[in-house]
């Protein structure tokens, strides 16, 4: 289902299991650390090298040359920072509310190995503004402390509150230095390079101009919902029946849409990826739209109406009841059985809502589909059951061994929600039951303690638009 960044919240979700993944990594990392300074060293032989064949030979194919050496030498250590940096102010938050001293330490020794890497490539970008050098501070200062403190953790030691404190702020600092990165890939973006007059390397020192005063303004990004992006079976398990012709597909989108207008069907072509589907242009309530329906068994994959209904621009909020219902009742029609809202938002006219099934109380975070409804008239205008497709299947979920109030008092930051059980994606194709516990501390936070051992699973972390952020439902 399409949707505009401006229009959505993403959750940025990072789990225990991929976390320790990670660690068995991070020797490999930190040699690329030291592979890095190499070819510090290495670029500033290129360097030496082609000034002097500059000045020996003062050709403009030699000074062609030299320029694309020292272009890919800084785009080299530019793309480094930009890829170390990425979520780099979520996980140093993520370790400053974690109460598992062995996630701590797997997210320590990311950042250091992060900041290690930084380090490096920052030191190819010589200069004495000061803004950079402040830059570089940090990031060895950054570097040295997390390192110190996940050898710490490893010796049985907790964090103390100060410590968490500083871990947050240094979040803030980190958001600060990726947006300064940002503004140099808006250059690139715009066919700049590095070298030559009026390059990116120019405005490279000004870019962290906000290190000299930190503003602490976290970055804007996006928001869909938790585990939003997960998909762990890369078969569609929850298909069934006999491959459809096109004429029973559009049968079938005539029996799914038989309360709307519909018009000029038009059968597209077939779609060969994961899921092989058939795809339909059409004429929907006077809209264009797509359609997009499995080959084995017609089932609907996705569709948008596009196009817009007049709308007024408007601040986020919750999805009203009336767009959330009809979700549902749509789903129900297609044979989405058991379904509840999980997450929802609502801004400039459209509804964004995420649903999932329910078993034995469990949520089934793994099967989400995502439902965008029209607010002016609580129409279902956009749909994508990729997950559910992909994921669903009758399950044997064991009975919790912890009490909700056992999970409870795992929490390091305070709860806003008295929690709820729910299945979740962790990595592959493994799920782990889990209580999902909304919290609030400098931000809101979605904590989930495994039902079985107590121990934390994952923590997800929720970055607001200028809007602000969609609602959980119970």
């Amino acid at each position: 289902m399409s949707k505009s960044n401006k229009q959505k919240v993403i959750i940025c979700e990072e789990s225990a299991e991929s976390k320790k993944n990670k660690k068995a990594k991070n020797g490999r990392v930190v040699k690329t650390a030291v592979l890095g300074t190499a070819f510090g060293l290495c670029a500033s032989a290129i360097v030496g090298l082609s000034v002097a064949l500059y000045f020996a030979d003062r050709t403009v194919t030699t000074h062609e040359t030299y320029q694309r050496q020292m272009d890919a030498v800084y785009s080299r250590a530019y793309y480094d920072l930009l890829d170390g940096a990425s979520d780099l102010g979520i996980t140093l938050r993520k370790i400053g509310v974690s109460n598992s001293p062995r996630m701590q330490q797997s997210l320590l020794y990311e950042v250091w190995s992060s900041a290690s890497l930084a380090e490096n490539s920052l030191s190819l970008f010589e200069s004495q503004d000061d803004g950079l050098l402040q830059a570089q501070k940090f990031v060895n200062q950054l570097g040295d402390y997390s390192h110190t403190l996940a050898k710490r953790v490893a010796n049985g030691e907790s964090l103390t509150a100060d410590e968490r404190k500083k871990l947050i702020e240094m979040g803030d600092m980190a958001d600060v230095y990726m947006k300064a990165l940002r503004r140099i890939q808006t250059d690139l973006d715009n066919g700049k390079v590095f070298i030559g007059e009026g390059g990116a390397l120019e405005g490279f020192a000004s870019a962290f101009s906000e290190f000299a005063e930190p503003s602490f303004e976290y970055p804007e990004m996006i928001y869909d919902g938790p585990f939003s992006d997960s998909l762990e079976n890369r078969e569609a398990i929850a298909l069934r029946g006999e491959d459809i012709d096109t004429q029973t597909g559009i049968e079938i989108i005539s029996d799914y849409f038989d309360d709307y207008d519909i018009k000029n069907v038009e059968f597209l072509g077939e779609g060969n990826g994961d899921i092989p589907t058939l795809n339909y242009a059409l004429n929907i309530d006077g809209l264009d739209g797509f359609v997009q329906l499995s080959k084995k068994g017609g089932a609907l994959i996705a569709f948008n109406i596009s196009g817009s209904n007049g709308a007024e621009q408007v601040a986020r909020q919750d999805a009203g009841p009336t767009c959330q219902q009809n979700a549902l009742t749509f789903l129900k029609k297609l044979g989405f059985d058991g379904m509840q809202v999980v997450w929802s938002s609502s801004a400039d006219g459209e509804c964004y809502i995420n649903l999932a099934p329910v078993s034995n109380g469990v949520i089934l975070y793994s099967d989400l589909v995502k439902v965008k409804v029209r607010e002016s008239d609580s129409r279902v205008i956009g749909l994508d059951a990729t997950h559910y497709v992909f994921n669903h299947r009758d399950r044997q979920i064991a009975s919790p061994a912890v009490t909700l109030e056992q999970a409870s008092s795992a929490l390091s930051i305070p709860a806003v929600t008295e929690g709820r059980l729910a299945l979740i994606p962790l990595g592959g194709e493994k799920e782990v039951l889990t209580y999902e516990f909304e919290c609030e501390q400098n931000g809101t936070y979605f904590v989930y303690i495994d039902a079985l051992t107590g121990e934390e699973a994952n923590i997800l972390y929720v970055i607001d638009d200028e809007g602000g952020m969609g609602s959980r439902t119970m």
